[in-house]
């Protein structure tokens, strides 16, 4: 005699506080091909026993065995393969994935046992057809009648050709037509071989079925007496292939080596970014959101990467050409220097000119902006642009800093004592005070004193700053406080050490410490330490960046897997395992940081060149700047996604259906 297909000895599952709830001491078989209906009022404990048949919850006591095999002797991962393989399941709510087409829900069990695209897609499309609803294939779920979404839920779980289709109130939300369809369908996969459990507590319903189960207060009894139906015999010849004893049941509840080769690697994989797109796209707001949070993270980590390089080398190009060939030497006396005491610079400048290797000599006087009281108009106090410097220079200066006059006056005006109260403006300055061209008639008022413009000038790559400087004649800086004087040397390449230890001696043998003598080999020194302190700092800015992308898009995710009870339920119930669970969100994840990483990489390089380009440097990019910013993103998606995917694989199949 054939054993029967499922059985239940002393059955127990309680839930606390009273354990008042739930079953107790069940005694139960079912064979194979049978029509069973489970009835009872609410709260009777129905869900619990068609949870604990398949294979959603494991009982408190008793022993549980399908086809023969002890349920207790399977780990989770073999009740998993054994509850898709086995089992068909069919709930009141219907959990038709609403953005999914027909055939697509009609096929979830079907990828969820790996069975491939073509052959996936075929018996899909056959149980749509057995249950009248093949028209409405390329139909989203969302769009489908509250009958249609049920005959669905029934061709899902009968497109896995399952032993066992449980049923639980698959009419409660139906109308008594839509009812009928939906019994008739059952009956109509009772009749081919498969046995139905359902559960319902509609009296008229379970009328349907040939063998009626009472569930009250926990406690199970047969309404009336066991008769094996006659059609299980019909089910040998339908179904050749499943043979109902004990052997096959063993057999597709342990690892099947033969099922583990119908899919490639690459088809898995496949699969699963299929669904993570699928998630992602049915989802468009929250995942806009989520890339956005990656693109601000990751643009804001390869622009301040990109700005700080292109700005360090910058300073390191023009610190470098320095170095090569200027000195700088600091003088005693500041402003008095131009204002009585213009023989002694000028005899100090004849001196260093004297010495081997000097190309060039000029002088350039410096004062805080802050007090000059820079306008445009006068008696306005509120139009001081920012940022600007402002300086006395020889009429050489220009030539030694590369710079040049665009229009306008040469310095060289200076040398005529006739020549006064006049001011040259970088291009940046004159575009700050909004100035016409250079003449009669365009002025500057600094420390409450009018200047003719006489010329605009355009900096070299020696010195940008020049773009924001105002050059004034001596006179106009003579009476100016804080007034620092310099001379600057050129020299022949690779002499600015040597001069720079001659040149105090050549202005005074006695005191040659007065003098306060700076090469720019020196500074070379002082950029490496400060280029070190603003990668640091950059480095820090863009972590805490991408940490808060991070966060933002770990804390959407793990929402979003309340949201996404109904979909994980179902995918649990129909056998995907805790891991596919967990791969679902980690790959959505990876998917989201990738578009992000590559976005913002895009943005951030775009920024990087347009700053570069604003500012007249040589962009630098770092190589493979782009690409690490993909990586970075796909990593930080990953870990953002880590506890979003633990939460989801940790909810049990049972506690998630409700």
């Amino acid at each position: 005699m054939d054993l029967p297909l499922i059985k239940l000895e002393n059955i127990s599952r309680t839930f606390a506080p009273d354990h008042n709830t739930g079953i107790r001491d069940v005694n139960l078989e079912i064979r194979a091909g049978e029509f069973v209906a489970i009835v009872g009022p609410s709260g009777a404990g129905k869900s619990t026993l068609l949870n604990l048949i398949g294979l959603l919850d494991r009982p408190d006591s008793g022993r549980y065995a399908v086809g023969g095999r002890e349920t207790h002797e399977l780990n989770e991962r073999e009740r998993d393969k054994l509850r898709s393989l086995f089992f068909g399941f069919v709930f009141q709510s219907t959990f038709v994935l609403a953005d999914e087409t027909s055939i697509q829900n009609a096929a979830l069990g079907l990828r969820i046992q790996r069975v491939p695209l073509r052959e996936r897609s075929d018996r899909a499309r056959r149980a749509l057809e057995l249950l009248g609803i093949a028209d409405q294939a390329a139909v989203a779920g969302k769009l489908l009648s509250g009958g249609e979404r049920q005959r669905l839920a029934i061709a899902r779980a009968m497109a896995t050709e399952p032993r066992v289709i449980l049923a639980d109130e698959p009419t409660g939300n139906l109308d008594s037509t839509n009812s009928l369809i939906v019994l008739d369908h059952l009956r109509s996969l009772n009749r081919r071989g498969t046995t139905i459990i359902l559960i319902t507590h509609d009296q008229e319903v379970a009328s349907q079925a040939d063998r009626r189960i009472m569930v009250t207060d926990g406690l199970v009894y047969e309404e009336q007496p066991h008769r094996p139906p006659e059609r299980a015999v019909a089910v040998q010849s339908t179904h050749p292939h499943r043979e109902h004893n004990s052997q096959s049941i063993r057999s597709t509840s342990s690892t099947s080596p033969q099922l583990a080769k119908r899919t490639t690697f690459l088809e898995v994989a496949a699969d699963d970014f299929g669904d993570a797109v699928s998630a992602m796209t049915s989802r468009r707001i929250r995942t806009l959101l989520l890339m956005c949070a990656f693109v601000l993270g990751i643009g804001g980590l390869i622009t301040s990467i990109g700005l700080s390089e292109t700005a360090s080398n910058q300073v390191s190009e023009r610190l470098t050409q320095a170095a090569l060939d200027e000195v700088r030497i600091t003088l005693p006396g500041g402003g008095e220097l131009l204002a009585a005491h213009r023989a002694q610079l000028n005899t100090w400048i004849h001196n260093i000119e004297q010495l081997p290797h000097v190309q060039r000599v000029g002088w350039v006087a410096t004062v805080g902006a802050s007090s000059a009281q820079i306008r445009r108009l006068y008696p306005q106090r509120d139009d001081t642009p920012s940022n600007l410097q402002l300086i006395a220079a020889s009429p050489n200066y220009l030539t030694l800093m590369d710079a040049e006059l665009i229009t306008g006056t040469s310095l060289e005006v200076q040398a005529s004592p006739l020549i006064t109260s006049t001011a040259w403006l970088g291009r940046d300055a004159a575009a700050a005070l909004r100035t016409v061209s250079p003449g009669p008639g365009s002025t500057v008022w600094v420390f409450d004193r009018r200047l003719t413009i006489a010329g605009v000038i355009q900096a070299g790559t020696r010195n940008q700053q020049l773009n924001r400087t105002i050059i004034l004649s001596p006179d106009a800086l003579a009476g100016a406080p804080e007034v620092s004087v310099a001379i600057v040397v050129r020299t022949d390449t690779g002499y600015p050490v040597t001069l720079a230890d001659a040149i105090p001696i050549a202005l005074d043998p006695a005191d040659p410490g007065r003098f306060r003598v700076e090469t720019v080999a020196d500074l070379r020194k002082l950029r490496i330490g400060v280029a070190d302190d603003l990668s640091t700092f950059v480095g820090i800015l863009s972590a805490v960046l991408l940490l808060l992308a991070s966060t933002s898009a770990a804390t959407t995710m793990h929402l979003t897997v309340h949201s996404r009870s109904q979909e994980i339920a179902l995918r649990r119930a129909i056998g995907s395992t805790r891991i596919a669970v967990a791969r679902l969100f980690l790959i959505e994840g990876i998917i989201i940081g990738l578009v992000g990483g590559a976005l913002g990489g895009l943005i951030g390089t775009s920024l990087t060149l347009l700053v570069a380009t604003l500012r007249n440097w040589t962009a630098v990019l770092p190589p493979f700047l782009s690409l690490t910013g993909i990586l970075i993103g796909a990593i930080t998606g990953a870990l953002s996604a880590l506890i979003p995917a633990h939460t989801a694989s940790k909810k049990e199949p049972a506690d998630a259906i409700r």
